[in-house]
């Protein structure tokens, strides 16, 4: 089965517009079938390392599916610098990950916005 077969039918991103509804600087969505975590395009001062260490758990430990969208140029930036340290910091653990690009609008402005949503998996 591939990586993109695996993805719940709730994280496939088609060619429809996702509006930002998050407030803080991150937010998490516990579902049964994955965890979302959100970083908003306004993000403040974000503990990467703490983050990571977080995520690393829930694939490594739990098993779990994780999904990071990030929004805008700094969401973005964000979500990659997280995927990142997952990879750097686990020498004996293969973690598999998908890349979409999706677009996104600010309900106070209307604008588009790139985003990007990383999606994590344990292996089978």
């Amino acid at each position: 089965m591939s990586l993109r077969d695996r993805i719940p039918n709730q994280l496939k991103i088609g060619n429809e517009v996702i509006a930002i509804t998050i407030e803080d600087d991150i937010a998490v969505y516990p579902t049964s079938d994955y965890i979302l975590l959100e970083i908003s395009h306004n993000a403040g001062k974000v503990n990467i390392p703490k983050v990571a260490n977080t995520l690393r758990g829930l694939v490594k430990d739990e098993k779990q599916l994780v999904a990071i969208r990030g929004f805008g140029f700094k969401g973005i930036g964000l979500a990659v610098r997280v995927a990142h340290e997952l990879k750097v910091r686990e020498s004996k653990f293969e973690y598999q990950m998908t890349f979409d690009t999706f677009d996104a609008t600010d309900p106070k402005t209307e604008r588009p916005v790139t985003s990007v949503q990383i999606i994590i998996m344990p292996p089978e």
